[in-house]
């Protein structure tokens, strides 16, 4: 029999080498991982609320701009005003940059700009010690505009003469690709490398590492290959599919390889065979449950959580078929150790375990996290996605503290339809501008009354009625810029908010809400609302939508696969409560502790029901093997006994792999990273423990005697 072994596994090693090989060929040939990340990454372009962007820009068109703050313990100093006037022309010679607007191109005097009804509010820092540039930049921005003006940046910073901060959504997008990009090499490369060693020391064989390994990275490949044949880049979310694809395929392995040892088969093919027809069912429905699961993603409107969706269905199908078409030709050369879980003595202790061990601690711990759940924060500040201790993370909240950070553009009518171009308009909006400013999450309020305001300072305005000054500032002498807040029919006009994320409590849902009562309190009716902070308030309607309806969803689709794996409905009800009480308990934690829940670390939630979902699946189709409407607690002994290791080992490999990311510089992805390394520990544990106690539980409760 070795005589003929040996050949079929040279040819069956040889294949698998040579597949991988292709894969990893075309991988290299074909995708391109940088992350695509725009200013309206948020959504698809069918979006109504991103159509309602679109809209106010055809109206009121204005480009894209950075806000760049320089400071100085004297900004009225004819040396700041010197520099300021350098800076502002080297930045302006950037190719993509269009246009420059800072003290030294505008009111041309600090002082001047300090009078100035328009200027101060567009250019003056609220803390009187800073002076901002607007500079507008083309659309789409790329990463070299971003890279000079740093550059420069560093050039003209001295300290406390002269110290420069950036912002504006340009800005922060190109550093949420850069902590995407850096995350993709090095965290992303050294967690495939610790969970390598992580099975590498539990099974002890370097030909199971070696072949989980790079059956893992070839599912990887595969995925992103195939996603990148269907028009689909890497996008915020998809940059971390590639753990989550060689995870879902890990845990596979582990079950595989677990049964692979406990079986009796006494020839490599057959122990093989064995183990997979022992696992493959298991297997099955854990990756329906999981393709199910991002398939809820598909018909959310943020892009980003269907580009995952689809990511998820793709890794899901090619784990499966990865985990079963590659790594088993690995374990035709591995040595197979038969060692045995240690056994449970008696029905007694496992009976007091189940009842009052860990299992009940850990539905207490659940059951405490449940008021949590109101405290959830899914609107999270935009600045929460940069540490406030770095350099960074402190420029960005200072410039939000000084007038403002995220842009919100309200696009306002008189009730009455009247036009806006004459006294009556004017001092209608000028209320309706000082209204809105002071609202506390309003940081400034650019509009036509504060320009029309600048503009009756000229010595010669008194000779001229409201409308003619209107249509002088839309002259192409004057850059047209009447036109950038009034339209053609001078019956809508444009307030340009910057909009406060230091310290906000409300969501920005609410706070918009707020500002349209204003608006319509003083006579106006909202026609239209767009801007990056009415993107992000949708963008968090949309993540609680998914984590509620997604997760409901999940749990039903899951109670039918559970009832059909196990064919006993106290077995399934219990599988159903164990993993709802994984969702509620890392939520609800996550609220206590005020964790912020953006749209990168959400999807961890998914990933942990994953986890869950596979042992409890495992766990049940080997209570059904043994009988457990008849063996009862017997039953439970030996699944136990049997699937221990496997959960064991697939829970912890997820948390120790998953550790590293809380390394991250980038905070979305080290609360990604944790969420998981939390929710796999729970996980394994609830699934020993706490799913075997709600059913014996439901028996004691349900059988009659």
């Amino acid at each position: 029999m070795g005589s003929f072994f040996k050949p079929l596994k040279r040819r069956l090693i040889s294949a698998c080498l040579l597949v991988m090989a292709f894969v990893a060929c075309l991988f290299m040939l074909f995708v391109d991982l940088q992350p695509k990340v725009s200013s309206d990454f948020f959504f698809g372009s069918d979006d109504p609320e991103l159509a309602q962007s679109a809209r106010i820009h055809a109206l009121f068109p204005s480009d894209e701009f950075l806000i760049i703050s320089a400071a100085s313990h004297d900004i009225f100093s004819s040396r700041y005003y010197q520099t300021l006037e350098n800076f502002s022309d080297d930045i302006g010679k950037i190719a993509g940059i269009r246009r420059v607007v800072s003290v030294s191109t505008g009111p041309e005097s600090v002082a001047r700009a300090s009078e100035s009804p328009f200027w101060k509010s567009l250019l003056i820092g609220d803390d009187g010690k800073s002076t901002l540039i607007i500079a507008f930049i083309d659309t789409p921005t790329s990463s070299h505009i971003i890279e000079e003006v740093e550059a420069a940046a560093r050039i003209f910073n001295v300290g406390e003469a002269f110290h420069i901060r950036l912002s504006g959504t340009p800005y922060i997008v190109e550093q949420i690709r850069r902590s995407l990009v850096d995350d993709i090499k090095i965290f992303s490369s050294a967690s495939l490398l610790i969970f390598a060693v992580i099975l590498l020391i539990f099974f002890k064989s370097p030909v199971i590492a070696l072949g989980a390994s790079a059956s893992g990275i070839t599912a990887i490949f595969l995925t992103l290959l195939i996603l990148q044949s269907i028009g689909q880049p890497v996008g915020i979310l998809t940059a971390n599919l590639a753990i989550i694809v060689f995870v879902l395929m890990q845990s596979q392995v582990i079950y595989l390889t677990a049964n692979w040892r406990q079986t009796n088969a006494k020839d490599e093919i057959a122990a093989v065979r064995s183990a997979l027809a022992l696992t493959f069912r298991a297997s099955f429905w854990c990756m329906l449950t999981t393709l199910l699961g991002f398939a809820t993603l598909l018909n959310v409107a943020a892009e980003p959580l269907r580009q995952l969706g689809m990511g998820g269905i793709v890794g899901a199908i090619v784990a499966l078929i990865c985990s079963y078409g590659l790594y088993p030709v690995f374990l035709l050369f591995a040595e197979r150790k038969t060692e045995k879980m240690p056994r449970i003595n008696g029905i007694v202790k496992i009976r007091s375990f189940i009842r009052y061990g860990v299992g009940g601690c850990l539905l207490l711990v659940a059951l405490s996290a449940v008021p949590g759940l109101s405290r959830l924060n899914t609107d999270p500040s935009l600045l929460s996605y940069f540490d406030p201790g770095t350099v960074l993370g402190e420029g960005l909240q200072y410039i939000d503290e000084n007038g403002g950070s995220s842009p919100l553009k309200l696009v306002v009518r008189l009730k009455d339809g009247a036009r806006l171009d004459n006294e009556a308009g004017y001092n209608a909006m000028w209320q309706l501008h000082n209204n809105l400013l002071a609202d506390e999450s309003v940081g400034t309020v650019i509009s036509l009354p504060a320009l029309l305001a600048e503009a009756n300072t000229h010595p010669l305005a008194f000779l001229l009625p409201w409308r003619e000054i209107v249509t002088l500032l839309s002259l192409g002498i004057n850059d047209n810029v009447a036109e950038n807040f009034l339209n053609e029919d001078r019956d809508q006009v444009l307030f340009l908010l910057r909009m406060n994320e230091v310290g906000r409590d409300k969501t920005r849902n609410k706070v918009i809400s707020e500002l349209q009562e204003i608006t319509e309190r003083e006579g106006f009716e909202p026609v239209l609302t767009g801007g990056v902070y009415m993107l992000q308030g949708r963008l968090s309607s949309l993540v609680s939508q998914s984590l509620i309806a997604g997760l409901a969803g999940l749990l039903v689709l899951f109670a039918i696969i559970a009832w059909i794996v196990s064919r006993n409905w106290r077995v399934s009800a219990a599988m159903t409560l164990t993993a709802a009480f994984i969702p509620v308990t890392i939520l609800g934690g996550v609220g206590w502790f005020n964790v912020p829940v953006d749209i990168i670390s959400a999807p961890a939630v998914s990933v942990c029901i994953g986890i869950a979902v596979d042992a409890l699946i495992h766990l049940a189709l080997a209570l059904r093997r043994h009988d457990y409407s008849t063996n009862g607690i017997n039953a439970w002994t030996r699944t136990l006994q049997e699937q221990s290791m496997g959960v064991i080992a697939s829970s912890s490999l997820i948390a120790i792999g998953f550790l590293i990311f809380a390394g991250s510089a980038f905070p979305p992805t080290a609360r990604f990273g944790m969420e998981i390394v939390l929710g796999a520990i729970f996980a394994g544990i609830a699934a020993l423990t706490l799913f075997p106690l709600l059913t014996w539980f439901l028996e004691k409760v349900t059988r009659r005697p």
